[in-house]
């Protein structure tokens, strides 16, 4: 009896430290992700912070009296999650109030981000979602950044443009977006570790190998070769979003060759809105480490018409493997066509600023 008793409690104990090492060793045990799976420490947990910038609404949908453009103040309150190296999910509900002194309305929104790290201290990121907007439910999608000034304190830049979800009161229902906000904003990181506040100094992009962004910025096209009036006016420029992906091989030191597709939506606040799309090749130059400086052309779709596109950009390294874009593109018609005021060619631009991730 004694024997089998200590037979017993040997096998207990096996038992047990065989468990014990299951679950050192199985992630499923673990309530932590592991370290690799984190993002930087100052963009995770509760954040808050304020906003204050321009919004711009057409009228007789969302801002039905007083002025279209007129300064919007508020707040915001949201949550990061970490969910790979240097890419974060998260949510965030914005509050605030567009007021041009005479009369005012309320922009209530619920938003999703994903974000992804550019260095130790900055995130770029896309959101969008829904809510209220003076008086009429809408949606809203854009762009953002946020730069880390103190260890717990980041600026906020964000651009967004703003949709009718069914009609306002008095019938108008528009179908695109018909209102865009340029924000900027103090947010407070309730919850992450202190983040640097310089950026890091070490050995930073060559250009080379697969890459891909976002961008933001403008189309303007004066002749109306491409831009066409769906019921909701005539604008010669419109707001651009939009991202790109590509490949570059060095052929030297100092000589870069690639291929890249670039796709973008484009409206204006009457309610007009479009899409683009381009396959460019690229030939460009780096005279000194850290400079990108590149030759573009091809072909692609324009609001649906045919288009070829040529011209160039700068792309200037921030740190590690992040770089700030630049660019400027012609288009013209691939069929020729003149367009609303007869004049043929090349007439119109897109000009873009970006951030680029270089997978080298």
């Amino acid at each position: 009896m004694r024997i089998e008793a200590v037979a017993a409690a040997l096998l207990a104990v096996a038992l047990g430290a065989g468990q014990a090492t299951a679950r050192d060793n199985a992630l499923y045990f673990s309530p932590d992700l592991m370290a690799e799976f984190t993002a930087p420490s100052a963009f995770e947990g509760l954040y808050a912070g304020v906003l204050l910038g321009p919004i711009s609404a057409r009228k007789n949908n969302f801002n039905t009296v007083g002025a279209d453009i007129r300064g919007e103040f508020g707040g915001v309150v949201g949550w990061n999650q970490p969910v790979a190296p240097g890419v974060i999910i998260g949510g965030e509900l914005q509050g605030t109030v567009a007021t041009d002194f005479g009369s005012a309305y309320l922009r209530l929104m619920a938003l999703a981000r994903l974000g992804f790290a550019a260095g130790d201290n900055t995130l770029v990121y896309v959101l969008g979602g829904a809510g209220r907007m003076g008086e009429s439910w809408a949606f809203e999608a854009g762009i953002g950044a946020e730069v880390m000034v103190t260890s717990n304190m980041a600026l906020r830049l964000e651009a967004a443009g703003i949709g009718q979800l069914g009609p306002v009161p008095n019938g108008n229902n528009i179908p695109a977006a018909s209102a865009m906000r340029i924000t900027s904003g103090a947010i407070w990181q309730r919850d992450g570790g202190p983040a640097a506040t310089t950026f890091n100094s070490g050995p930073v992009t060559d250009f080379t190998g697969f890459h891909a962004g976002i961008n933001i910025g403008g189309l303007t096209d004066p002749q109306f070769n491409f831009f066409d009036d769906y019921g909701w006016g005539w604008h010669l420029s419109r707001f651009e979003m939009g991202g790109f992906a590509g490949y570059t091989h060095a052929l030297s030191d100092m000589f870069r060759a690639g291929v890249e597709v670039q796709l973008g939506v484009n409206y204006d606040t009457s309610g007009d809105a479009g899409f683009d799309a381009l396959a460019l090749a690229r030939l460009g130059v780096v005279p000194t480490e850290g400079i990108h400086a590149y030759a573009a052309g091809g072909l692609g779709l324009v609001e649906g018409q045919g288009a070829y596109a040529f011209g160039g950009g700068v792309e200037y390294a921030l740190w590690g493997q992040a770089s700030l874009r630049g660019e400027a593109l012609i288009l013209g018609r691939m069929d020729g066509a003149p367009g609303l005021t007869g004049v043929t060619g090349p007439s119109s631009s897109k000009v873009t600023i970006g951030t680029v991730w270089h997978f080298d």
